[in-house]
């Protein structure tokens, strides 16, 4: 404009007077002055609502009328989205280049569909009454939109990066007159539901279409543990009468084997002997801290008679274990939450100690007849604990309700429509714990003769198993309209993005309502939820 108007001013001069004019006739400028003229837009250019739907533009698809063998035109369009995708990206061959564009009818397509970053999805078209194919009204007017709802699955992912195959700035699709609406609990996971994913990289503008999330289904409850007792503990061995042998070798001790490496053994009964008995060992395993007894052997006989073995004490009970805390995490392939936590197995009840051994002879007389070995008898071996119960496991996450997850260096742009989570999954009770195994009795001290100081002593009770931990409750299934990890994202004016209900955190295994105890966290309703990036890993 600025040129012109120095060309008009120009010939104003020299219409005038040629004086103080540096030309005779400088209006024969003005021409060269004139803008240059705007080249018309291409056939193809517009806005989804009002431009041209030609062959050239696009590939066409229809649910009813298409076929997938012919060659996507207006007059023959292919059947399925997605072939209509692939040509859309690709060409339709013959060197044909690729339109980038997508017209879709109104109406149902069962299927889960990936779009290429830069290859657009205008649907809502009008293709059933004379083949016109075009687009009156906005979402929710005259025309029916293109509704994609696959019965699993997630239904529109957007590729990027070197997925895409598209580069450079225009290589972000338009998503237009589409109402993606996923099945509850369709995610591959099992329980979320979620509606469109962008993967690392994609571009998408959402305009004029609604998004769509189903329920997340309810987290499984953990399994309990066995409702019977854990391995019982085993009797001990007797020991071996007085007057058998000079040394009579104390009783052997039994062994219960609780799996994981922990065994329940008892105490070796003392050896008995001519001057004096040998003392029982200690029952295994032993235990940390002081709970009281120990399981210790009992002492042989030497002034005084012998002394039976110590009790094993019982299993220490797991605690309860905690409820799942934490938001999860995002993927390619969605949500993933956290389990309640796992009951841990109850303590082996320690093995009793083994009895003391006895003596055959004393300061005033021998207890066993001439002619026979001398020695008093032994002590029995210590009988072994019960095994601690097994834990329950945790429960499991409920499914979350995300209408569109954007993954890291994604790029989202809602400019209008609805784009909408549903109500997340309960998260599953925890299961309960295994009660721990019974602690049997020890051996019996072998027989005496003539004198209180010649028997064995018995060996000592093994103790209980442990019970098993209860599990805790799992998380509870978010609900967002938009769940972002790295991504940008820009949500205009003329959009609606709503979350709907989260769902409550799992139980803990034998706990109330009231108390809380093992309840896995809430979920978490938000519009818009933006997740941590996960931590690189460190290099070993």
């Amino acid at each position: 404009m600025a040129r012109v108007v120095v060309a008009l001013a120009i010939c104003v001069c020299g219409a005038s007077t040629l004086t103080g004019c540096p030309y005779s006739d400088p209006c024969w400028e003005v021409e060269a002055c004139e803008p240059d003229p705007v080249p018309p837009p291409g056939p193809c250019e517009g806005q989804p609502g009002t431009a041209p739907a030609l062959d050239e533009c696009g590939v066409f698809v229809s649910p009813l009328s298409g076929d997938d063998r012919s060659p996507g035109t207006k007059d023959a369009p292919v059947k399925t989205l997605q072939h209509a995708i692939g040509l859309a990206a690709g060409g339709r061959g013959n060197g044909e280049a690729p339109t980038r564009r997508v017209y879709a009818c109104g109406g149902v397509f069962e299927e889960a569909i990936t779009l290429p970053s830069g290859v657009d999805l205008w649907g809502g078209r009008r293709c059933d009454g004379g083949g016109e194919w075009s687009y009156e009204g906005s979402f929710g007017g005259p025309d029916h939109p293109t509704i994609i709802a696959p019965p699993v699955g997630i239904p529109l992912r957007v590729l990027g990066g070197d997925d895409a195959f598209i580069t450079g700035d225009d290589a972000t699709s338009m998503i237009f007159g589409v109402r993606a609406a996923a099945a509850d609990g369709s995610a591959s996971d099992g329980k979320s539901s979620i509606a469109m994913i962008l993967s690392p990289g994609a571009r998408a503008t959402v305009r004029e279409s609604a998004i769509l999330a189903g329920d997340g289904k309810e987290g499984e409850p953990g399994e309990d543990a066995p409702s019977s007792r854990a391995t019982d503990g085993t009797v001990g061995n007797d020991g071996a009468d007085a007057c058998t042998a000079d040394a009579a070798r104390g009783a052997l001790p039994v062994v219960t084997v609780c799996g994981e490496g922990i065994e329940s053994t008892g105490g070796y009964g003392g050896d008995g002997g001519i001057e004096r008995g040998r003392g029982g060992t200690l029952g295994r395993p032993e235990l940390v801290g002081d709970p009281g007894e120990q399981g210790l052997g009992g002492s042989g006989a030497v002034t005084m008679p012998c002394w039976d073995g110590e009790n094993g004490p019982n299993g220490a009970p797991a605690e309860r274990a905690a409820g799942a805390v934490g938001p999860g995490r995002l993927g390619i392939d969605g949500w993933l939450g956290v389990r309640g936590e796992d009951g841990k197995r109850g303590g082996a009840g320690q093995g009793g100690g083994g009895g003391g051994g006895g003596k055959g002879r004393d300061p005033t007389r021998n207890a066993c007849p001439a002619g026979r070995p001398q020695g008093g008898a032994a002590g029995g071996s210590g009988g072994s604990g019960g095994c601690g119960g097994k834990g329950g496991q945790g429960g499991d996450y409920g499914g979350a309700s995300i209408a569109i997850v954007a993954l890291q260096g994604s790029e989202l742009t809602v400019e209008s429509g609805e784009i909408r989570g549903a109500k997340g999954g309960d998260g599953g009770v925890g299961g309960t714990g295994q009660w721990g195994g019974i602690g049997w009795d020890g051996g019996l001290g072998g027989h005496g003769a003539a004198t209180d100081s010649s028997r064995g002593c018995r060996g000592g009770f093994g103790g209980d198993g442990g019970r098993g931990g209860d599990a805790g409750g799992g998380l509870g299934g978010h609900s967002f309209g938009i769940a972002s990890m790295g991504a940008a994202v820009a949500i205009l004016p003329h959009a609606t993005v709503v979350p709907g209900q989260a769902g409550e955190g799992g139980p803990g295994a034998n706990a109330t309502a009231e108390s809380g105890l093992g309840q896995g966290e809430d979920g978490t309703a938000l519009f818009w939820y933006r997740f941590d990036a996960p931590a690189p890993e460190t290099p070993r």
